[in-house]
């Protein structure tokens, strides 16, 4: 049935690569990327090189990203059925796309849907190990 892990979100921008595996590691989560075309002028924030870095930590969820992400609007390709995707997997999981604040993301839309569905998410703003705990990004 439905997932008791937590769900968090992020955006990539403004972030350090460096801090992302310490970030999931410190949160039992995988990662789970949500662009609808998961490619970056900047090779690390690839899906490639991201599946190499993280291995089974790492999925791409086509369904829950932006399709109109090139027109600056929000469509996602199909929401009920990528979180449906998400509430079923066996793990904590984080939702990241590239916008670095979620007011005009998609990711915004995500936490909503989920929001509606009795399910919460967090938002994680800074990804250095040392700032999770001044965050509060933990639930209760």
């Amino acid at each position: 049935m439905m997932t008791t892990n937590k769900i968090f979100t992020t955006g990539y921008t403004g972030k350090d690569i460096n801090d992302l595996k310490p970030m999931l590691a410190d949160l039992d989560a995988m990662l789970i990327d949500i662009r609808f075309a998961p490619y970056s002028q900047v090779m690390h924030w690839r899906k490639v090189y991201l599946k190499a870095l993280l291995g089974e930590k790492y999925r791409h969820i086509p369904n829950l990203g932006n399709r109109t992400y090139k027109e600056d609007k929000i469509s996602i390709q199909n929401l009920k059925l990528g979180i449906e995707t998400i509430l079923h997997l066996p793990s904590n999981v984080v939702l990241m796309c590239s916008c670095e604040k979620t007011e005009n993301c998609h990711r915004r839309i995500i936490a909503e849907e989920l929001r509606q569905t009795e399910i919460e998410s967090k938002e994680i703003a800074n990804w250095k190990t040392s700032d999770f705990f001044t965050q509060k990004v933990f639930f209760d």
